[in-house]
């Protein structure tokens, strides 16, 4: 267990959210199972916040002691603290369309999970190039929920058709 208020306890939080945030769209998969299209989108996503935690926990294993027990900024621990009290699973437990998961996934996409992992890399990323790749593969990945989504499902009333599984 990391020392409360440090660098070390927020790069554990963030890791917590990145896999919080792939239980999530697992769930999002399983619920929507008869629209393949809508899995493999629900898939894409949840292989990316697993990398995001990978990615995390690699930079985190690089760290010195000193560096991680540096004070954390007190707003980041609060809202990663804050966005874990709520379990991915009660989330998915109120998704009963398709477009009650496309409007909470891009919520979620746009939340402080991604401001937290943002400023994470912004610090601890080893070069410049490195912090701009991974801004830009950040953007690109929250981006996606609503550039990418298939297509036959573009519309509200097409994705309040389809209803959650289970």
């Amino acid at each position: 267990m990391p020392i409360p208020n440090t660098i070390g306890e927020l790069f554990e939080l963030s890791i917590a959210l990145e896999h919080a945030a792939e239980t999530f769209y697992r769930g999002l998969a399983a619920k929507f199972a008869g629209e393949q299209e809508i899995v493999l989108f629900w898939k894409v996503f949840e292989r990316e916040e697993a990398g995001h935690a990978r990615f995390l926990e690699t930079l985190l294993e690089r760290l010195s002691e000193d560096k991680l027990r540096g004070p954390a900024p007190a707003e980041l621990l609060a809202a990663a603290r804050r966005l874990l009290q709520v379990a991915p699973e009660s989330v998915l437990a109120t998704v009963t369309n398709l477009e009650e998961a496309y409007r909470i996934a891009i919520e979620t996409e746009n939340s402080e999970t991604n401001l937290i992992f943002e400023a994470l890399i912004t610090d601890f990323a080893i070069t410049s190039q490195a912090v701009h790749f991974l801004k830009v593969q950040l953007k690109e990945h929250a981006d996606r929920v609503q550039r990418a989504f298939p297509p036959r499902f573009d519309s509200t009333q097409a994705r309040l058709a389809v209803k959650a599984q289970g």
